[in-house]
């Protein structure tokens, strides 16, 4: 059994404390693009997953490469933003991407057999 060191255990930071970008690839995209994101903090992972309308700041303020502006943020094609949002996702709690997706997926579904369905309205 190994020994578990600090150099292993803790999120790189530079020397004011600022996490450090991590070269990331965007697994779930054909091309396989390298990006560069910050993770999350346990306490931005906890407010991405629970106040739907930070999601898009949150996801913004960590790609560090590229880095858009909060326009351009607003015509990112969704499968890049899906990508990149499970590529945070899964940097940030150490699971795959594919994981990360799987997952996602499976509580849309859950939560999509909870709702009502008005398909018989007019």
């Amino acid at each position: 059994m190994g020994y578990l060191g600090k150099e292993n255990t803790l999120i790189k930071r530079d020397g004011e404390g600022k996490l450090l970008p991590i070269e990331t690839t965007l697994e779930l995209l054909l091309e396989k693009p390298v990006v560069k994101l910050t993770p999350l903090t346990k306490g931005e992972l906890n407010q991405l997953l629970t106040i739907p309308d930070s999601e898009d700041k949150i996801i913004r303020e960590h790609i560090k490469d590229p880095e858009y502006t909060e326009e351009e943020f607003g015509f990112i094609k969704p499968q890049i933003y899906g990508a990149i949002k499970m590529a945070l996702l899964s940097l940030s709690t150490d699971a795959s991407q594919e994981e990360m997706q799987e997952s996602t997926v499976k509580a849309i579904l859950e939560d999509a057999k909870k709702k009502p369905t008005n398909l018989n309205e007019n």
